[in-house]
């Protein structure tokens, strides 16, 4: 067996070891314990699938539209409903189950694809793999591994376009932030981003930039198109995605905690009760914001980007304990310390990549996952939102070599 043969023989059995271990874990968990409720967002979430499932379209009724949700991750739990027969909790966990097994897998490449050692990939990917912050969100119908897969399967794809640009690859990773932008909108900048990181110092070869930029915003566009236009049908108006951006406004108020001020929960029911037009509350809710910019803008977003940094531990809160280990502040002391050890890692990243010192295909994960975080920071942190992004945590620290 030649060297090449090998080495991609050797690459086959990992990412083969490395799906069963996911998924095997996802299952045996998904199967040992009881399902959390499905209340508030999830309930959501599960309604529109099965209203996808019964062919009468995004919709929690059967007949009004959906706007306020985005739509990837129902459509595509509805079309496993409607391929399986059932709608069930446990149908939904081992739906994402899956999706977990194969973000571990699309993960393993993208670690290819920024180092030359497999057993650093091998291991980063396993780490993900069995990690309790991923394996136990398959019991949620929740979006965030749908998220993570088509974030990681777009990351992927972009690296390889970084490492050996060409007219294909820019349309593939166009089209994989798309699809990655209608899962959740925060994405929304990867392509601009991506196509300004070969402009950053030690970026790839420039030839055909103009070309390939374009063709790889177009797909982006492509595939969102088709939801916009949806929206501005059936709402006559201009909505890319989803319409969240009350709701993000009056949560941020709703969680406020103003010195000096009444809690932000009495602020919101004072304004919910004036039962004014949607244009005037939000205004009212903006009036708020703007009169208190240094805690908004200054104290809250350092309170965000910190939140954001620790561990999600959704899964332990539902069962009613703090996690494994609860009576153990050790455990969680290491536990949260290591996460917030890869942001920092991941930030030492983002100077290099700004300095041009890792490589394009490095560069730009690390800027994602750090601008990403900084969203966060203006908006909402919260641990489980983090998890998109863990690929990258767990990349910062292995031993990068050139995009390929």
């Amino acid at each position: 067996m030649t060297g090449d043969a090998g080495d991609r023989s050797a690459r086959r059995a990992a990412g083969a070891s490395i799906f069963i271990v996911a998924l095997l874990s996802a299952l045996l968990f998904a199967l040992s314990y009881p399902l959390p409720p499905v209340e508030n967002d999830a309930e959501d979430y599960l309604l529109l699938a099965r209203s996808v499932a019964a062919g009468s379209g995004f919709t929690k009724d059967g007949l009004a539209p959906e706007v306020y949700r985005p739509p990837l991750f129902s459509t595509m739990l509805g079309g496993w409903y409607f391929i399986t027969g059932t709608s069930s909790p446990l149908s939904s966990a081992v739906f994402q189950s899956l999706e977990h097994a194969a973000t571990a897998v699309v993960a393993f490449l993208l670690f290819l694809s920024l180092t030359p050692s497999l057993p650093w990939a091998t291991g980063a990917a396993l780490f993900l793999a069995v990690n309790p912050l991923l394996v136990t969100r398959v019991a949620f119908v929740l979006q965030e591994p749908t998220i993570l897969l088509f974030t990681t399967v777009a990351a992927w794809c972009s690296v390889r376009f970084l490492g050996a640009p060409s007219g294909r690859r820019a349309a593939v990773a166009g089209a994989a932030w798309g699809f990655c932008t209608l899962a959740k909108i925060v994405s929304w900048y990867a392509p601009f981003l991506l196509v300004g990181i070969r402009l950053l110092p030690g970026g790839p070869r420039r030839e055909r930039r103009g070309k390939e930029a374009v063709i790889l915003l177009l797909c982006f566009a492509a595939v969102i198109a088709p939801w916009t236009i949806r929206n501005c049908i059936h709402f006559g108006r201009f909505i890319a995605v989803n319409d969240q951006g009350t709701g993000l406004l009056e949560w941020n108020v709703l969680q406020s905690n103003v010195p000096g001020e009444r809690p932000g929960a009495e602020q919101v029911a004072e304004i919910r009760g004036r039962n004014l037009p949607p244009d005037e509350h939000r205004r009212m809710l903006w009036k708020y914001v703007l009169d208190h910019p240094a805690y908004f803008f200054g104290m809250r977003v350092l309170e965000n980007a910190l939140r954001f940094a620790s561990p999600s531990r959704s899964w332990w809160w539902a069962r009613g304990m703090y996690g494994p280990g609860e009576k153990r502040p050790w455990y969680w002391t290491v536990h949260d310390y290591l996460y917030r050890f890869l942001f920092l890692f991941l930030i030492y990243r983002f100077v290099q990549a700004v300095r041009g010192r890792c490589g394009a295909g490095g560069g730009f994960i690390a800027m994602y996952a750090c601008v990403y975080w900084a969203l966060y920071a203006l908006a909402w942190g919260e641990g489980r939102f983090a998890l998109p992004i863990l690929p990258f945590l767990a990349a910062a620290p292995l031993p990068w070599g050139d995009s390929r």
